[in-house]
């Protein structure tokens, strides 16, 4: 009985009898630019010497060079693909707990080549019944709930605040640049708007138990911190109730 070759030692064996042609062949080259120099500089061998190291030398070098900015950009590309994948929630399209971490490191670097003062507010905000919905509905059910949620926060905040999803049913909205006035105004939108929101699953109302709190900051972002003092701070939001939570401060660092 024939034993059978693995597909990954063919293809090593492959990239091995590829590299191996590819000596042989550039040797063949070399030489034969090397005779053919000699040939028609036969009264000068060390210009034809020369000649012909310079003709191999492009040769070689040439495609290489050009292979090798080809292979740059594409991994590159693929990086930046990678990137964008990694940052992105699949299930509500917002930026992960990582994609926020990277935004908010490009801000600190901004902020601090132009040393404005850095100051804005982190608002957390969760679903308190996720897992009833799962368990009630379905699991589908769940992510169409968490669509609905970050749909509604992204549509009330302003253009340049940030959402992104930091747990498995808990979104976090970083502030950047926004006063204190500025961020009273945004959470009570916020809170409200989450309040008034209405789910069906399945053709059936479900009543949502969101919980939203915030917290300001001025100086560095310290994301663990603000992310737990944000959560700490969390309070039940009723459509009945027309107060909104109160944003904690953190001391400047």
């Amino acid at each position: 009985m024939q034993r059978e070759i693995p597909f990954k030692a063919q293809k090593d064996w492959r990239v091995v009898r590829y590299a191996l042609t590819g000596i042989v062949g550039f040797v063949v080259l070399a030489q034969l630019l090397t005779y053919l120099s000699l040939v028609a500089l036969a009264d000068s061998p060390h210009i034809a010497a020369v000649a012909a190291v310079g003709l191999v030398s492009l040769l070689l070098g040439a495609p290489l060079i050009v292979l090798a900015a080809i292979q740059s950009r594409r991994a590159e590309r693929f990086r930046n693909q990678v990137n964008h994948v990694v940052s992105r929630d699949s299930t509500t399209g917002c930026i992960t707990a990582r994609g926020l971490v990277q935004h908010v490191n490009g801000l600190e670097r901004r902020h601090r080549r132009s040393g404005d003062p850095f100051q804005g507010a982190l608002i957390h905000v969760r679903v308190n019944n996720l897992d009833e919905m799962a368990t009630g509905f379905g699991p589908q059910w769940s992510d169409e709930l968490l669509q609905f949620v970050a749909s509604t926060i992204s549509t009330s905040i302003r253009r340049e605040d940030i959402v992104a999803r930091t747990g498995p049913a808990s979104f976090d909205v970083l502030l950047s640049g926004a006063s204190e006035s500025d961020a009273n105004e945004v959470c009570v939108r916020l809170s409200k708007a989450l309040a008034a929101s209405h789910f069906a699953a399945d053709g059936k109302t479900v009543e949502l138990a969101l919980s939203v709190g915030g917290v300001l900051f001025e100086g560095s972002i310290d994301l663990e911190r603000l992310h737990r003092l944000a959560a700490s701070q969390t309070v039940v939001i009723a459509e009945e109730s027309s107060s909104s939570p109160e944003l904690a401060r953190l001391p400047s660092a």
